[in-house]
């Protein structure tokens, strides 16, 4: 059988069939061009055609400039925290053909090590930065020389005139624009604003063409200037007094609290040691960030015995004729309580009792508030004043980043609470901030409101709340001026008002133990002419010039007391 003839009809009949195809699929490819073109060029021109642009487009962002910081200078504001303009300086190496030519040419500029700056010129990064804060004439003399792929940007660089004046209660801002610590930290968003985006078209060698303000895609929002109730002259005697202090008598460090008794406004805040806020990033202690005024909670000892005896006035647990006879010591469960000095035994009064600092004297007061023992009444009412009255164991809400809250232990907390409260009544066993102790006396100053102490300025009167009967404060302000008129003789002035009282309490260490013959010194007191107007706090911490670490801090005391009678117009009694 034949079957040659009917396979070549076959063939033939396939390469038909593949010619026919291929004619198909190129016509549907030529159709689907026409249509793809048609449509980009035609429908969608105006979409591709703004891509094309987006491409040549980039977007910068606007810095806020960001708010002033004011404090008070006797009379007028003045700013205290500035803003200055510097250049940051960045290279695109995709735009710089001799990394080697490049460097060279601006490192006279510049600065810095000449082989650091070509590996940065010639890395694959798209931006690489060279400087961040630039003087503005040092970026002037760089732009002449008109290096290929070298810009330049405008940023605002937070600067501070007065140095290391206020610095812990300032904070800084860091190369990120973010502010750190103190008010800078604490009201960072009110200060920083809200950075704006400019649009720059730019040419193929990243050059911004045409910047206008029809660029600006959204505007930037300045920060809020805040005005302190610092005051400038007080912030600056109060730091020069307390340095002097702290080195005089060897302490590790300390800290000073001056407060408005009519308002709780905060007139001088200050540490030392300080450092810089213009160099942080030179500081190698980052403790000296630290605002240790309001952050640094301790056992404050004796100073917590004046108001002891205001809330047992206030409470009519005794009256001002109180006495009792003092043996030298007081036994509360298995711990006998003594004092720093033996006086012997004798019958004291509520005067003795803050003149001689009185550890026997606190606790037998403390016991009056519950008929004679320290029961659950009477911690219950201990702890009611210092946490609700003189707001113990809570912030203050003052405007500082990283604010203690110290601790009160409460009434049925843990074991041996009578021995704890009996220590509480003379200020162990409890922590407190200097500035909470400072709010406090405040309360016995002013004759019984309590001020929530505060740094910004308020455009509304500020409000206090009633604690203690004006009765109860004014005998404890006299037994205080009495401690200062027998213990403090440097700062006793004819004619003005002044009460004080001391405080010694030994330092825990980190195993929670109180270390052996290591002690923090405090004094705070009241100053003023007919009325109290300041009341001031000098904390040391660890001094060792003085027999007690209390008369240490009323050594400065008194040097920061008479530097404000005699230089910030103090009105003596008429």
């Amino acid at each position: 059988m034949n079957y040659r003839p009917q396979q070549q009809k076959q063939i033939k009949t396939s390469r038909i069939d593949r010619g026919q195809f291929l004619k198909i699929g190129l016509f549907i490819f030529g159709a689907i061009f026409i249509s793809r073109l048609f449509y980009v060029q035609i429908i969608r021109h105006d979409f591709y055609s703004a891509q094309a642009l987006a491409e040549h487009t980039k977007k910068y962002e606007i810095p806020a400039p960001r708010g002033l910081i004011k404090v008070q200078d006797g009379t007028r504001t003045t700013s205290i925290v500035l803003n200055e303009k510097r250049n940051l300086v960045y290279a695109d190496p995709k735009f710089i053909t001799d990394s080697e030519e490049a460097a060279k040419k601006i490192i006279p500029i510049l600065g810095g090590s000449e082989s650091d700056l070509q590996k940065k010129l010639a890395s694959n990064s798209r931006y690489v930065i060279l400087a961040k804060k630039m003087p503005v004439d040092q970026a002037e003399r760089l732009k002449k020389l008109e290096v290929k792929g070298i810009y330049f940007k405008d940023v605002s660089v937070r600067t501070y005139p007065q140095g290391t004046l206020a610095a812990q209660l300032l904070g800084f801002v860091n190369d990120d624009g973010e502010g750190q610590y103190g008010i800078e930290g604490y009201l960072n968003s009110e200060l920083s604003g809200k950075n704006g985006i400019q649009k720059a078209v730019t040419d193929v060698n990243g050059i911004p063409l045409a910047i206008s303000n029809d660029t600006v895609a959204k505007q930037a929002q300045a920060g809020e200037d805040i005005t302190l109730t610092i005051d400038l002259g007080m912030q600056r005697m109060v730091e020069d007094k307390l340095k002097e202090g702290v080195e005089s008598t060897r302490a590790i460090s300390g800290n000073a609290v001056l407060l408005d008794v009519t308002d709780g406004s905060i007139k001088a805040m200050a540490n030392f040691p300080t450092y810089d806020p213009n160099a942080y990033d030179k500081v190698t202690d980052q403790k000296l960030f630290i605002n240790n005024a309001v952050t640094g909670a301790w056992e404050p000892g004796s100073v917590l015995k004046p108001l002891l005896i205001a809330t047992a006035l206030n409470e009519n647990k005794i009256n001002t004729n109180f006495s009792y006879f003092d043996a030298g010591y007081v036994q509360v469960q298995d711990r006998r309580i003594t004092n720093a000095l033996n006086y012997g035994a004798q019958t004291m009064t509520l005067a003795d009792i803050l003149k001689k600092s009185l550890n026997t004297g606190a606790v037998t007061v403390l016991r009056q508030f519950g008929n004679g023992e320290i029961t659950l009444q009477a911690r219950e009412l201990w702890y009611k004043y210092l946490v609700e009255k003189y707001q113990f164991g809570k912030a203050t809400g003052v405007e500082q980043n990283g604010e203690a809250a110290g601790y009160v232990a409460k009434p049925d907390e843990g074991d041996a609470q009578d021995v704890r409260y009996a220590n509480m009544a003379f200020g162990q066993g409890m922590t407190v901030t200097p500035l909470q102790i400072a709010a406090s006396y405040v309360a016995l100053a002013n004759g019984g409101v309590y001020y929530k102490p505060h740094l910004v300025q308020s455009k509304t009167p500020t409000t206090g709340t009633p604690v203690l009967s004006q009765a109860s404060a004014d005998s404890v302000k006299e037994y205080m001026r009495q401690v200062l008129e027998t213990n403090n003789g440097a700062a006793m002035r004819s004619g003005y008002s002044l009460g004080a009282k001391s405080g010694s309490a030994q330092t825990a260490g980190d195993n929670g133990q109180y270390k052996a013959d290591v002690y923090n010194g405090v004094y705070i007191g009241y100053i003023g002419g007919d009325t109290p107007k300041y009341v001031l706090l000098v904390r040391l911490d660890e001094p060792k010039t003085d027999a007690f670490e209390s008369t240490s801090a009323a050594r400065v005391w008194s040097w920061i007391s008479n530097g404000l009678i005699d230089n910030f117009s103090i009105q003596p009694k008429r």
